[in-house]
């Protein structure tokens, strides 16, 4: 295709306005067992240049072969196929090329047949198939092309002799007669069921299959019987039907069956059973009884239903092998059961008066009941609780009563046949003995049940805790030892905070007259509209088991405010000296007691001595803990017991649930002694006789310039201890009424507290950090600790591919100048309402993503957008440690899928998986594979086993250790797929060249090394590799449903447990409901579900690895899709996720929409207009929005400025001015907009 302007006037490839085409192909279909000419019909064919010649192209994905054309006429060419070595065909019998006709050498194309087809007949294995084909016949026992008249053979076929040998009995041998047609029988003749099943062909044409399998709870299993000879398949299969006699329920049924016979109300094989008697056949059958199971002594009324009216008097009922005392005998029949001397289990007998026998398919077992254990044995008298009792066999027969003493318990409904639960009526104080009566069986007990006056409550202590909580507090009162559940609130408002007290954790003296429970507090929300700051006073309420006693608005709790502690930026370093740590803060006392505070050296507490309100004492342990090796699968890391292995230990200071490094102490290390005890001695004398002789020359110097050293001391202390204060101890911090943290020193165990050792730099003068160390500083190892997301990322860059799904490259330099001032006019209210109005009307989402990017820093520009628009802004405004608590869930889930993903062969190219949830990603294909664990050596200093598949190609192998690094590992920084190399073992046969190695072709028991790369290098992996080729996959849509069926039942439960913490209303979409009308919940509802999906499709982007992979993303679809099926929030899903998520639809089936709501809500900031600017105008992606919407400004400026003038005219001129400079700059620049 060429310019009009390039094309020569004399040019034939088009002649009024009609392409030159091929007319007629003869033949369309050709064999490649030989070669024959093509004869094509072009409408016209051009001239041949100086030496050049007609080409024939046959080409495909696979294939591409040349071959010489001839011309016959004006416009008819002939050309011959290729040989059959250069037609390479995939597995099959047919494959489609593309013909093209060309002029070579100038390589110019003429015209093209899109389909030509070459058909190979020895792909055919049986001569039905092969005669089926045209062009292909069976000659010399192989299908061929290039048979003669006179080798051309008949098909051989078979067909049963007598048709009802179509029926086979399980688990029997079996002969089946045959009949054939134009056959040799000069070798064996196989017989094969489904082809597992082998057997022989006598001489007889008998087919002899020494077992039939068995089959499970379905008669009439299908099968089909296949005969070969020479490994050809002879014919066409014949469907076989397999049987078993016992599971035919009616006479009629059974005695269809030449092999069964119908005797004592069942069916049986005649070959296992003799029937004594001769039965006549009846329609009537057991459909139920109830119960199933029934205790021993008796007195149980069982109910019988049968299918049909009957008027044959009932002669006897006997449960398993018992007599039934006959109560009614119409269509329920009901009787009476007698007493069993133990337990057994059988069928249910009916004989009647006409020889009529039935029997129940189903079992009735006699059982033996008894109580093992009650729990709770001691409750309250008010009443209301739940008495859990578990035993044996508790729930048998029609009805079981509890007795507490001569009080009923009115029963709760169980599933299990071993418990048995009741709430508690109001009962006096006292001990009462605790029955059961199963029907008129009477079950006791010897454990008594207690029953103590209602809970009291007598004193709360402390009633003050600092705002962000953690201070212990003690509740005490009377008959405590009764409650199972103790709720402690906390409320405010809106805000509230609940925490759960056990059973287990109320203590209670040995008299059971005291008891008592401790607790931390809450912290409080960060101050707002909605929440004063501190000091404030709460509502504090206690609830007893589920709030059936509630003592309301106990008291008015008081949270005062945090302790500030004035921490220097460079924590200071004091040595080791075996004395006590004393540490100054003021009014310490007023916020916290002993219990709330702690202090840490290392890993080791420092053991409080003192607490007072001018500061606490401890003694440091005399030695540190080594640090300990990390432990797997711990996200909460302990923290570091030294300083990167060295002899210093870091000091934390704890209150409540806060903790801070205020310094170091340094353990000087012991120096292996290497000198012997004389030279030892010598050294100690020799010290000495200098120290006397420095003691001397010093009290002459003394006593000499007593008055001027005096002086100078006095000057020196004074400027130190201001220099000192202001260097490690100045604050800030405005004045408080609160306590805060001043100094800390160590005192000696026997000197008084007012003595102080002087305070000095030490950590800067330590050699040890002046040496260059690669290991990261010590406050990113304490970050380290903290809970952090494995599987995706939430930083900035990454949420911004939930708008753009690629990263987008623009250069921004000509354009920047001009856009800051298109970004100022966007935030003119009046310019960027109409031009907002433009953009929705036009509905362009791309457009409308670079918006919603653009405004992200500020949500109330985007409330006409869509939901999602919307949600997205808001998390740019959460702090990094909410958003990774918040999309923990999301992140959990996710590592869940990809587990499950990864436990199974996973097809690269086809973008498959044996584990997928979805038809379009899904591998449906038998693949044997193994799992090991291999040895994985990371950095030389880190060695790991990670669970792998011997058919995981090596990108794959990679793609799991960069999981398990990122996971379980602390590598201080998370790893991105290009930043690790793999230094590979040596193979163990040739070289893959060109295809990705798969793990089986090493050798399993070595090691795989893995390093980062010293630089990432943009490298073309062009390896391609394939589990199973794509036309050997399968499109069975029943062995397609069962498998999905089958992997989305691995994820069952999880995804039950997803859906329901997103109908309870996720926290991390409440920043979102602020702006959304609440009045109708099921609308609320609705948008927040859709909002959730939208989410979910696009959580894949988030990922630190694997963010492209099409199997997750098709998952992730399923699950959204299935998530918007269960609530009705879409209608045009279809039947595949019907089919997936109709057991999750009845599930939630019973959910009250109009009761969601959010469990919590979240305050956050607003930036500044300055700061929003400044973080939107250095962002390069912002600068191309910008771009892309000057625009659509500049194609539909004319309304955008009509809609201003006719609301804001007022504003028309400084908008044309900016528009003016605007232009002007982009003039400037010679851009020229498309």
């Amino acid at each position: 295709c060429t310019l009009a302007n390039d094309c020569p006037l004399n040019s034939w490839q088009q002649e009024n306005n009609q392409c030159t085409h091929i007319i007629n192909v003869e033949p369309l279909k050709v064999s490649v067992d030989n070669s024959q000419w093509i004869n094509l019909t072009l409408s016209k064919l051009p001239q041949l240049e100086h030496n050049e010649i007609y080409q024939c192209i046959f080409m495909n994905k696979i294939m591409s072969a040349y071959t010489q054309a001839i011309k016959l006429d004006h416009n008819r060419l002939s050309c011959p196929t290729p040989s059959n070595k250069n037609i390479h065909m995939l597995k099959g019998s047919h494959s489609t090329v593309r013909l093209s006709v060309i002029k070579w050498p100038s390589n110019t194309s003429i015209a093209t047949v899109p389909e030509f087809t070459f058909y190979n007949c020895s792909s055919f294995s049986s001569c039905a198939l092969c005669q089926s084909q045209v062009g292909c016949q069976w000659c010399s026992q192989r299908c061929s092309s290039m048979c003669t008249t006179e080798t051309v053979s008949q098909c051989s076929t078979f067909n049963l002799l007598d048709p009802s040998s179509i029926f086979l009995q399980a688990s029997q041998s079996v002969d089946i007669p045959l009949k054939f047609d134009s056959i040799q029988f000069d070798n064996p003749i196989q017989c094969r069921l489904n082809e597992t099943i082998h057997g022989l062909v006598n001489s007889n044409n008998i087919c002899q299959i020494t077992k039939i399998p068995e089959i499970a709870n379905k008669n009439d299993e299908k099968m089909f019987l296949t005969l070969i000879q020479n490994d050809i398949v002879i014919g066409n299969p014949i469907e076989m039907f397999i049987y078993r006699c016992d599971l035919y329920d009616s006479c009629d049924k059974c005695n269809l069956r030449s092999k069964c016979v119908w005797c004592q109300g069942q069916c049986l094989s005649k070959l296992s059973n003799t029937c004594v008697t001769s039965e006549q056949c009846t329609s009537l059958r057991i459909i139920d009884f109830s119960p199933k199971f029934i205790p021993l002594n008796g007195q149980t009324i069982i109910t019988i239903y049968i299918n049909e009216v009957f008027n044959e008097k009932i002669i006897e009922i006997l449960i398993v092998d018992i007599p039934c005392l006959i109560i009614n005998s119409s269509n329920v029949i009901q009787c009476q059961s007698q007493p069993s001397n133990s337990s057994r289990k059988g069928r249910i007998h009916i004989r009647f008066s006409n020889s009529l026998y039935i029997l129940s398919k189903e079992m009735i077992e006699y059982q033996q009941s008894s109580i093992i254990s009650i729990n709770p044995n001691i409750i309250y008298q008010y009443g209301g609780q739940i008495l859990y009792i578990n035993g044996q066999n508790l729930m048998i027969g029609n009805e079981q009563k509890i007795f507490i003493g001569k009080h009923q318990c009115k029963n709760i409904k169980e599933t299990l046949i071993n418990n048995l639960s009741c709430r508690l009526p109001s009962i006096t104080p006292g001990i009462y003995n605790i029955i059961i009566k199963i029907d008129n069986q009477i079950i006791s007990t010897e454990q008594n049940l207690k029953v103590t006056p209602n809970p009291i409550v007598q004193d709360i202590d402390p009633t003050i805790s600092f705002a962000s909580g953690g201070r212990l507090i003690t509740v005490r009162g009377m008959y405590f030892e009764s409650i199972q559940t103790i709720t402690v609130k906390f409320s405010y408002k809106k805000w509230n905070a609940k925490l759960k007290i056990n059973s287990h954790n109320i203590l209670t003296t040995e008299d059971g007259s005291m008891s008592s429970f401790n607790f931390r507090t809450p912290g409080l929300p960060s101050p707002s509209a909605d929440f004063p700051s501190t000091p404030v006073d709460v509502s504090f309420s206690l609830d007893f088991d589920d709030s059936i006693i509630s003592l309301s608005n106990l008291i008015q709790f008081r949270y005062i405010p945090d302790v500030l502690l004035n921490i220097s930026s460079i924590p200071p370093t004091l040595p080791y000296t075996g004395e006590e740590l004393k540490l100054q803060v003021e009014n310490l006392t007023e916020a916290a007691s002993m219990p709330d505070i702690q202090l840490f050296i290392g890993c080791s507490e420092c053991k409080l001595k003192t607490f007072t309100s001018k500061g606490i004492t401890c003694q440091p342990p005399s030695k540190l803990l080594p640090n300990t090796a990390i432990i797997l699968n711990n996200q909460q890391q302990q923290d570091d017991c030294t300083l990167f292995n060295s002899s210093i230990g870091p000091i934390r200071f704890r209150i409540g649930y806060r903790e801070y490094l205020i310094g170091y102490l340094s353990y000087n290390r012991l120096l292996s002694s290497k000198y012997s005890i004389v030279t030892i001695i010598s050294l100690i004398f020799a010290s000495c006789f200098i120290t006397i002789a420095i003691l001397i020359l010093g009290l002459y110097l003394f006593y000499k310039f007593r008055n001027i050293q005096s002086q100078k001391k006095t000057l020196t202390i004074k400027k130190n201890i201001e220099q000192n204060e202001k260097q490690f101890w100045s604050t800030d911090t405005s004045a408080s009424t609160g306590p805060y943290y001043q100094v800390y020193e160590q005192i000696s165990s026997i000197s008084s507290h007012e003595n102080t050792l002087t305070r000095a730099p030490l950590l800067l003068t330590c050699p040890y950090y002046q040496e260059k160390r690669n290991t990261p500083p010590i406050m990113e190892q304490l970050q380290m600790s903290l809970s952090f997301l494995t599987t995706i990322s939430i930083e900035d860059s990454q949420l911004t591919k939930l708008l753009f799904p690629t990263d987008k490259k623009f250069s921004s330099i000509h354009y920047r100048p001009s856009m800051e001032l298109f970004y100022d006019l966007l935030n003119m209210k009046p310019f960027s309402q109409a031009f907002l109005n433009q953009l929705i009307e036009h509905n362009s989402s791309d457009l409308l993503q670079c918006y919603a990017y653009l405004f992200r820093y500020t949500p109330q520009h985007l409330q006409s957008l869509n939901i999602f628009h919307q949600f997205f802004s808001t998390l740019f405004l959460q702090t990094k440690t909410d958003l990774i608590n918040k999309f923990h869930f999301f992140d959990d889930f996710l590592r869940i899928l990809i587990d499950l993903i990864d436990s199974s062969p996973c097809d690269e190219l086809l973008h498959r998986s044996c584990r997928s949830i979805s038809s379009s990603t899904l591998l449906l294909y038998n693949i044997q594979y193994h799992t090991f664990q291999l040895t994985i050596d990371y950095e030389n200093f880190l060695r790991f086993h990670l669970s792998v598949l011997d058919c995981d190609t090596i990108n794959q192998i990679k793609q799991k250790i960069i999981r398990y690094l990122n996971s379980y590992e602390n590598t201080y920084r998370l790893i991105d797929y290009e930043q690790l190399d793999l230094l590979l073992p040596s193979l163990e046969n040739s070289t893959c060249i060109y295809q990705i190695p798969m793990l089986k072709n090493y050798f399993i028991n070595s090691i795989i090394h893995c390093q980062k790369k010293i630089q990432n290098k943009n490298e073309m992996n062009n390896f391609s590799y394939h589990l199973c080729k794509e036309n050997q996959l399968i499109y069975d849509e029943n062995l397609l449903e069962e498998k999905l069926i089958e992997n989305k039942n691995r994820l069952q439960q999880i995804l039950i447990y997803f859906y329901q913490q997103i109908a309870n209303g996720l926290d991390l979409f409440d920043i979102w409901k602020a702006d959304i009308n609440q009045e109708n919940k099921q609308i609320l509802f609705q948008q927040y579900i859709q909002l959730v999906s939208e989410l979910i499709r696009r959580l894949n982007r988030l990922m630190l690895c694997r963010s492209t992979c099409p199997i997750i993303e098709s998952c992730l679809n399923v699950i959204a899709d299935g998530l918007e099926f269960i609530f009705d929030t879409r209608t045009d899903v279809s039947s595949e996720i019907k089919l997936l998520f109709m057991d999750e639809k009845k599930h939630f089936s019973s959910f009250d929409k109009n009761n969601f709501h959010f469990h919590s809500t979240n305050s956050y900031s607003q930036l500044s207009l300055n700061d929003i600017r400044s973080v939107i105008l250095a962002d390069d992606t912002a600068i191309e929005c910008l771009f892309k919407l000057y625009q659509f400004y500049e194609l539909y400026s004319e309304p955008i400025n009509q809609h201003i003038g006719e609301n804001h005219v007022s504003v028309l001129l400084p908008i044309h001015h900016l528009l003016v400079q605007i232009r002007q700059l982009i003039e400037s620049d010679n851009q020229t907009f498309i």
